[in-house]
C-alpha cells in the first residue's frame, strides 16, 4: 500500500504548466492560462477534489484574483514553499482561504504577524495603513477576526497611535464605514478625547458639516470618560456641536439630548457615599451661615442692562455674576422686554444663544411648568422657547414637588399650600420629600428630602422680601424625613413660587431645580 501524501511537499516547480501531464487549466487575468495537475492540487485541499472529482470541471476560473497571487499561489502548492510579499498578500492569503489550504493559511498568518511584531513607535503610517485595512478585509471578506484583533492590540499599545495613525485615518472620517470607526473607537477607547478633538477641528474648518459619521461617533463614544478627562473640552466640543446643527432641528435635538444623556450617565457613574444613621448628617444650625443655606431668588435686577438691545442683553447677563441661573436670565429678558418698551421678539437664534449660556454657565434646565405659568402676553415667548430650547428645559432635572406645612412638634401637616399673608407675617417651614439624583444607595430609616424655613423680613416694612433657607439640623426635621448636606446644597436649588386665584391667592412652594 502506497504510503499517504503529506503536504506541503516538493512535487517540482517545473512541473507547473506542463503540457504533459497539466489536465486543468485556470484561466488568469488578462486572458492568460496556467495549467496544473488535478492530484496535485487536491492532495491540499478536499476543495480541489470536490471540484475535479465530483463536479469534473476541468476549466477553474481565476481572474478573481491578481495573475502574479495564483502563480505564487500554485509555486506553493507545488513547491511546499512560497515567498510572501506585501502587495500580493491580500490574494494569496484569500486564495488559501477559498480553497482551504490549511498549511498554507498558517504560512500566511506567520508572515502577517511577523509584519505586525515588528512595528513601534517609529512605523511610518502607511505600513501601519497596510496592516490595519489588509486585517480589515480578513474580517469582512473572510469573515477571520483574529488579523484584526492582532492588529489593534498592537496600536492600542501604541503610546503615540494617536499622532501616527489615528490622527492620519481619520483625516476624512465623513468618509469611513461604520466597521472603520468601530475600531477607531476600539483603538482610542482608553482615551477617546483622541476622536472627539478630530471631529471638533473638522467642524470648525471651512465646509464642516455635521452628518451621520459625526452623528455615529457621538453616540458610541464614551462621552462620561471625556468628561472625567477633560471638561472643559467638553463644553466647548458641545458649544461647537450647537453652531454645526442649529440649521437641522433633528441634529440640534439629537446634540441636546445626548448633552443630558451623558451628564445623567456620569452621575449615576460617580461614587455616591452612605452614611450610617442620621447622627452623622445632623449640622448645628449655627454651624452654618444663612448666606450658605438662603435658597436663590429667581429675580433679575434691570438697572445694570438698560440702554441695550435683546441680543446685546444676553451676551452681557449671560456673563454677569448678577445673574445667578437659567430662571434669572428667562426673567430677566422678560422684564427687560417690559422695562425697554421693546417689541423686538425672542427669536429661535436667540434660544439657541440662551442654551449656550445655560451650557456654559453650568447652570440646571428650567422645569417645562415654569413655562406654563406665565401670563398671556407672554405666551409666545414661552412657546418660542418650548418649540426651539431642547436644552433648556426638563422634567429629569427639575422637580414638582409641594412643600408641606410643619406644624407643632415639628409634625408635617395635610397643608401643601398658605395664604400670601401668612408668608408676610410669621416664620413657616415646609418639608419636601426628594431624593437627590447623586443620592444612588440611601440606607438612612424614612425619607429623603429637605426642610425649608421661610422667614419675612418685618423689621423692613418689605415683608413681600421674604427669605427662604435650607434647614441643616437634623433636629428639627420632622421623623421619617432626613437630608443628605452632601447633595443638596442651597446654591443649587432655585425656588419657583406657584400661584393660585381661586378662593384667594396662595403660594404653593413647589417646582425646583439643581445644579
Amino acid at each position: 500500500m502506497a504510503p499517504k501524501v503529506v503536504v506541503p511537499a516538493d512535487f517540482g516547480i517545473e512541473n507547473l504548466h506542463s503540457q504533459f501531464h497539466g489536465n486543468v487549466v485556470l484561466k488568469l487575468q488578462g486572458g492568460e492560462d496556467m495549467k496544473a495537475n488535478s492530484l496535485i492540487l487536491s492532495y491540499h485541499s478536499s476543495v480541489f477534489v470536490h471540484l475535479f472529482l465530483e463536479l469534473q470541471q476541468s476549466v477553474l476560473e481565476m481572474e478573481d484574483f491578481v495573475g502574479e497571487a495564483v502563480k505564487s499561489f500554485l509555486g506553493a502548492l507545488y513547491s511546499g514553499e512560497i515567498q510572501l510579499v506585501r502587495h500580493l498578500f491580500r490574494d494569496v492569503n484569500k486564495l488559501c482561504h477559498v480553497f482551504k489550504v490549511e498549511w498554507l493559511s498558517g504560512r500566511c498568518w506567520d508572515y502577517f504577524t511577523g509584519l505586525v511584531g515588528d512595528v513601534s513607535v517609529h512605523t511610518d503610517y502607511q505600513t501601519l495603513l497596510f496592516l490595519f485595512e489588509e486585517a480589515r478585509f480578513c474580517m469582512r471578506v473572510m469573515k477571520c477576526d483574529k488579523f484584526v484583533d492582532l492588529v489593534v492590540q498592537k496600536i492600542c499599545g501604541l503610546e503615540n497611535r494617536a499622532e501616527i495613525f489615528v490622527e492620519p485615518y481619520m483625516k476624512n472620517y465623513c468618509e469611513l464605514e461604520t466597521s472603520q470607526l468601530d475600531l477607531m473607537i476600539q483603538i482610542t477607547m482608553t482615551n477617546p478625547l483622541f476622536l472627539l478633538k478630530i471631529m471638533k477641528k473638522n467642524l470648525e474648518s471651512e465646509g464642516g458639516v455635521f452628518n451621520a459619521a459625526s452623528r455615529y461617533l457621538l453616540e458610541n463614544v464614551d462621552l462620561c470618560k471625556c468628561i472625567g478627562d477633560d471638561e472643559a473640552f467638553f463644553e466647548e466640543l458641545f458649544d461647537v456641536l450647537d453652531s454645526a446643527t442649529k440649521s437641522s432641528d433633528s441634529d440640534a435635538l439629537f446634540v441636546n439630548t445626548l448633552y443630558r444623556k451623558s451628564m445623567r450617565e456620569l452621575k449615576k457613574r460617580q461614587p455616591s457615599s452612605c452614611s450610617s444613621g442620621l447622627s452623622n448628617i445632623a449640622y448645628s444650625v449655627s454651624a452654618v451661615s444663612s448666606s450658605s443655606t438662603e435658597i436663590a431668588h429667581i429675580f433679575c435686577p434691570f438697572e445694570p442692562f438698560r440702554g441695550l438691545n435683546e441680543g446685546k442683553f444676553l451676551d452681557v447677563a449671560g456673563e454677569s455674576p448678577l445673574v445667578r441661573n437659567l430662571y434669572m436670565l428667562i426673567e430677566g429678558f422678560l422684564a427687560f422686554q417690559d422695562n425697554s418698551n421693546s417689541e423686538e421678539l425672542l427669536t429661535p437664534n436667540m434660544v439657541h444663544k440662551i442654551e449656550q449660556i445655560r451650557r456654559k454657565r453650568g447652570w440646571s434646565r428650567i422645569s417645562p411648568e415654569f413655562l406654563d405659568l406665565w401670563d398671556d402676553h407672554d405666551v409666545e415667548v414661552a412657546d418660542t422657547i418650548k418649540e426651539n430650547g431642547c436644552d433648556l428645559t426638563s422634567k429629569e432635572e427639575s422637580v414638582r414637588r409641594v412643600g408641606k406645612t410643619v406644624g407643632m412638634g415639628n409634625k408635617i401637616s395635610k397643608v401643601n399650600k398658605c395664604k400670601v399673608r401668612d408668608l408676610f407675617c410669621r416664620p413657616l417651614s415646609f418639608a419636601f420629600h426628594f431624593k437627590h439624583p447623586n443620592t444612588i444607595d440611601c440606607c438612612l430609616p424614612g425619607k429623603c428630602g429637605f426642610l425649608l424655613k421661610i422667614t419675612p423680613d418685618m423689621k423692613s416694612g418689605e415683608p413681600h422680601k421674604f427669605k427662604v433657607n435650607l434647614c441643616f439640623d437634623q433636629e428639627v426635621y420632622p421623623e421619617g424625613l432626613h437630608i443628605h448636606p452632601e447633595f443638596v446644597k442651597a446654591d443649587k436649588i432655585h425656588m419657583v413660587p406657584l400661584f393660585e386665584y381661586d378662593s384667594g391667592m396662595r403660594y404653593g412652594l413647589a417646582t425646583f431645580t439643581w445644579n
